[in-house]
């Protein structure tokens, strides 16, 4: 176990540091795909690789919560969704920010704040004997309250280990009970189709009375100047 969380933790340190590069280096015209080749190849640099392929998303394709990365180019006043992985010595992270790359309107401040309350109160819920449905029900209940019942369209998060997806389910229809040890993922979105969309995750370990948000990436609204 203990191998288990030192090699989640290291992944999970070096997809921040990749994000933090690959977003400080996002540049108008640049295409989705180009994006995420950086990603595969700094994944390869700093670890095995990556975890999965990557979610590189701009503007409406934002929308999209699993988008395949296409030749889109990155424009001024595109909203930018990454979502990566990496894999060190057989184990993964997972982290999604999305990015502004202008003075965000109402509608995308709204939503922007609406995820990132979401994904809090999920966190806030995250406790040894805790069911996982009642994490994404927390969650999905007040992104409903909020008027975005219909654009929350996955669970709110699953559990990482040597594969990206793994028990624990964090969903509606899921059986789980949280125990120590247990490494999930939170990560609502918000997706407005021919839109937008924003989703916020992090990679969070439970330990015995607390929790770590071991995906270090800021979560303030952030905008790139591009």
């Amino acid at each position: 176990m203990k191998n288990k969380i030192r090699n989640i933790r290291l992944s999970c340190q070096i997809v921040s540091q990749i994000l933090g590069k690959v977003s400080r280096n996002l540049k108008s015209r640049k295409t989705e795909k180009e994006v995420a080749n950086e990603i595969r190849k700094l994944a390869k640099t700093k670890a095995d690789g990556i975890a999965f392929q990557p979610i590189v998303a701009f503007g409406r394709n934002s929308a999209i919560p699993h988008h395949r990365p296409t030749v889109r180019k990155l424009k001024k006043g595109d909203v930018a969704k990454i979502d990566l992985g990496v894999k060190f010595d057989g184990f993964c992270s997972d982290l999604t920010r999305t990015f502004f790359t202008s003075e965000p309107t109402k509608l995308q401040l709204k939503v922007y704040k609406a995820v990132l309350r979401a994904q809090q109160i999920g966190i806030r819920r995250i406790k040894i004997g805790a069911k996982a449905k009642d994490l994404d029900a927390a969650a999905r209940e007040f992104l409903a309250r909020k008027g975005f019942a219909k654009n929350f369209i996955h669970s709110l998060g699953h559990g990482v280990g040597r594969k990206i997806h793994e028990a624990p389910k964090i969903g509606p229809t899921s059986k789980a009970i949280l125990e120590e040890g247990a490494v999930i993922t939170i990560e609502p979105g918000i997706y407005l189709k021919g839109k937008f969309g924003v989703r916020i995750e992090d990679t969070i370990l439970l330990k015995k009375s607390s929790v770590e948000i071991l995906t270090k990436f800021p979560k303030k609204l952030t905008i790139l100047k591009i």
